[in-house]
């Protein structure tokens, strides 16, 4: 077997490496939100409705082609039929002409044909070339003024549907034909309209692969030859697989000797394919090592990423200790140092707000029923045309796109959009919290971000100014200071998968529309709390909207003040 040649095969399959940005700058991507896979129907809804035309009318014209062939196999039976021998044939079809033409009537209505009925024939054929050509015109100007998928659109799905199988464990003997088990607040079983076929498998494992997820790789390229001895209509033969799934078990277990079982760009089972590696004394026990959570410390990225990953399949990593010592609340006054004679004080006597409590260190609470489905509605609808693709902060301090972060997001400034709305929802935000968030220096424009196929956002803190250089902020930042405390709504429910989690604290929250988290990113002294790291979970089924407010550190100070060692933390707001 020829390894080398196959491995380029596979490694080119995307013409992307991992890490790397996914979609060019000069367009958006269509995979990574579901308002534009919701587009991208109705698009599809006009192209169909386009084609049934172009039939219909086909259908009329392939009828009149028909009926002048059925004419003349009916009055010639033994015409250009085939089979027996050319001498046979053609005797036969003299000796019925001699009897056709020998008949006046008979002799006129093949002149008929020939003229007048070939004649409609021939205007039938034209016009359906015609309208051939023109339908394939109407179709390219068609998506030329809209937004199409292109093929690394195609790639992005492909990767994110194996992220989803590598972070949600789904079962390889039902994910092929397009049923899982979901996990959140519901435990349903979802069924896909139609399975995928062989090939599509091989696709995926060709990605898989490519993206250095050598495990899952396996996994598909088996699936893959599995559907190819099962299915009628053949997509792919079992030979064309093999070699595949051969050259990917040897980079597997090459990458696992060397390398180990993970890294930041690939990650293998536990123990070799190859029987004769998998035997020797390092690999003994390894397929069955036990996880202990190691939270509120540093982690290692493949710690925090196993962290993650349990969290987000609604694992519990926290002590019996920790859980029973958080509560639910409901809170009818404001924060303290609120004067008694402000508005504030009414509100919570009016609607007092339903506070669970996620995590005391560092401090994460939940609002419940924070804003009602008219509000989120609302909040979606403004966002919709202006969505664009996520950005966030590169290695040099820019900010990029990559697969790190696959959504859409859209700014919404409250000066400029529905005021009432955004406006009472910042006066909100304040009486919650009692944080200054009005003045563009203590609040930032609320972002609003939808997640698509498999969206996500890895690992990450909010705050930002974490560079060594005070030069690689603007003036302006330094005036404001860091975000000092995160306000995510959740604008909708998630059927499945999607939770925001917390892998050094164990916290894990799931999407609940109309339900808002809070938590501080910074100690008092305005230094980034590690222990607020968080990651959006991939969405297994559903879509995802969020509503970002971040609140800046230095309109803070009359409220909070900085303590008197760098780790003091802050607790209730």
């Amino acid at each position: 077997m020829k390894v080398i040649p196959l491995l380029l095969v596979l490694v080119t399959v995307t013409g992307t490496a991992w890490g790397q940005n996914f979609m060019s700058e000069a367009r958006e991507d269509m995979f990574s939100a579901t308002s534009k896979l919701e587009d991208l129907l109705s698009l599809e809804a006009e192209i169909v409705r386009m084609v049934e035309r172009y039939l219909e009318n086909t259908q009329e014209r392939i009828s009149t082609i028909k009926q002048y062939v059925s004419e003349y196999r009916r009055l010639n039976p033994g015409g250009s039929e085939a089979g027996g021998s050319e001498m046979a044939a053609s005797a036969s079809a003299t000796s019925q002409s001699k009897v056709i033409v020998a008949h006046p009537v008979d002799a006129f209505l093949l002149l008929k044909r020939l003229t007048v009925e070939w004649g409609s024939v021939e205007d039938a054929m034209n016009r359906h070339a015609n309208a051939t050509q023109e339908l394939v015109g109407r179709v390219v100007v068609f998506r030329e003024r809209s937004t199409f998928p292109v093929m690394e659109d195609l790639h992005g799905a492909a990767v994110a549907l194996v992220r989803l199988q590598d972070t949600y464990n789904l079962n390889m003997t039902s994910l092929p034909s397009g049923t899982f088990t979901g996990v959140g607040l519901t435990h349903d079983e979802f069924h896909s309209s139609k399975p995928l076929s062989a090939r599509d498998c091989l696709f995926l494992g060709k990605h898989a692969f490519n993206k250095g997820y050598y495990d899952k790789a396996i996994e598909w390229f088996e699936a893959a030859l599995d559907k190819a001895g099962h299915e009628e209509d053949s997509t792919v033969l079992k030979q064309e697989i093999e070699p595949f799934l051969k050259a990917t078990m040897v980079v597997h277990d090459d990458v696992l000797e060397k390398r180990g079982p993970r890294g930041t760009d690939w990650q293998t089972k536990a123990v070799p394919v190859d029987q004769s590696l998998a035997s020797k004394h390092k690999y003994r026990g390894a397929s069955t090592h036990k996880f202990l959570p190691k939270l509120y410390q540093q982690q290692s990225e493949e710690e925090e990423h196993d962290h993650y990953t349990r969290l987000c399949r609604g694992e519990s990593l926290r002590p019996a200790e920790i859980e029973s010592s958080l509560v639910c609340r409901i809170v009818t006054s404001p924060p303290a140092h609120i004067p008694a004679h402000t508005h504030a004080h009414g509100y919570f006597k009016l609607m007092p707000l339903l506070l669970e409590e996620m995590s005391l260190d560092p401090y994460i609470v939940v609002f419940h029923d924070f804003l009602t489905q008219r509000q989120t509605d609302a909040i979606i609808d403004q966002a919709k045309p202006k969505l664009a693709t996520s950005r966030h902060r590169g290695p040099d301090g820019g900010f990029i796109s990559s697969m790190v972060r696959t959504s859409k997001n859209a700014w919404l400034r409250e000066n400029q959009e529905r005021a009432d709305l955004l406006a009472n929802l910042t006066k909100k935000v304040e009486v919650a919290t009692g944080l200054h968030a009005t003045q563009p220096s203590s609040g930032e424009d609320y972002q609003v971000a939808n997640y698509g196929i498999g969206g996500l956002y890895v690992t990450h803190t909010d705050y930002l100014m974490i560079h060594p250089d005070p030069a690689t902020y603007s003036p302006w930042e330094h005036f404001i200071g860091d975000r000092f405390a995160t306000f995510m709504v959740y604008l909708s429910d998630v059927e499945a998968g999607g939770a925001t989690v917390f892998p050094r604290a164990g916290v894990t929250i799931w999407p609940k529309r109309g339900s808002a988290a809070f938590w501080w990113n910074l100690y008092r002294s305005g230094v980034g709390d590690e222990n607020t790291r968080h990651g959006g979970c991939p969405v297994l089924h559903g879509s995802k909207w969020i509503c970002n407010k971040w609140v800046h550190y230095n309109d803070q100070f009359r409220q909070h003040t900085c303590g008197l060692n760098t780790w003091d933390k802050l607790v209730c707001p």
